[in-house]
């Protein structure tokens, strides 16, 4: 299956939403000499969810200049993998070697939403 632009970006709208919103795993990890805590792969499936975005700005680089006023968006099923990632969280280092996230029928809509590349 081929995804087209609108879906890949809703799908990664919706990735990146439930990971700062919170959604949390369980992590199993080992700490290296260094004290960074290494965790091994892990496999996160979001599942027949609805997510609702309304009276925001999103801003980055790489980002259209552009409101949205009411868009709704479905994805079916994408999974995105991501291999190697560090994070650094109240001055702990995390290094996650691969991430699979399944995204499963899982709706977003966009109400009153800024976007801007930051310039």
């Amino acid at each position: 299956m081929r995804l087209t632009p609108r879906q890949l970006t809703a799908s990664i709208l919706i990735t990146v939403l439930l990971l700062a919103g919170g959604t949390s795993v369980a992590l199993a990890d080992g700490q290296a000499s260094d004290g960074t805590h290494e965790i091994g792969s892990q496999e996160i499936t979001i599942q027949d969810a609805t997510i609702t975005v309304s009276d925001t700005t999103l801003e980055g680089p790489g980002l259209p200049d552009m409101t949205i006023e009411d868009r709704s968006y479905t994805v079916e099923e994408s999974t995105t993998t991501i291999e190697g990632l560090t994070l650094s969280i109240d001055g702990k280092t995390y290094e996650i070697c691969r991430i699979e996230i399944t995204v499963d029928e899982v709706g977003l809509t966009l109400e009153n939403v800024e976007l801007s590349n930051g310039n």
